[in-house]
């Protein structure tokens, strides 16, 4: 008698314990659509403004194929960039990137 007792504590522990999550999300939902609604009310429909999309320009292609390949086409070479930065700006890469080589160079 006290093992069913028991079970049936637990079971009714477990379903109260469900009704009450239930419960408190669907309140959650209706108070945050009761707040938009009261939101949107106040302020007026001028100044309430939904989640804008995103517009693409007409001319954007997007590659319908191989990606790998619509990269290469369209993309830069590092050296091509390289060459395209100001001299101070060059030397100043080239500078972190033998002081790199020099640290892993010093850590082995």
């Amino acid at each position: 008698m006290g093992a069913s007792m028991g079970m049936g504590f637990m079971a009714v522990f477990a379903v109260s314990g469900s009704v009450v999550l239930v419960a408190s999300q669907v309140h959650k939902r209706l108070l945050s659509d009761f707040m938009k609604r009261i939101e949107s009310e106040i302020c007026g429909p001028e100044k309430y403004h939904e989640k804008k999309r995103v517009r693409f320009a007409d001319d954007v292609v997007e590659p319908s194929g191989n990606n790998k390949e619509y990269r290469k086409r369209n993309s830069m070479s590092k050296a091509d960039e390289f060459v395209k930065m100001p001299l101070n700006r060059q030397i100043l890469y080239k500078g972190m990137i033998q002081n790199r080589t020099l640290q892993s160079q010093n850590c082995m």
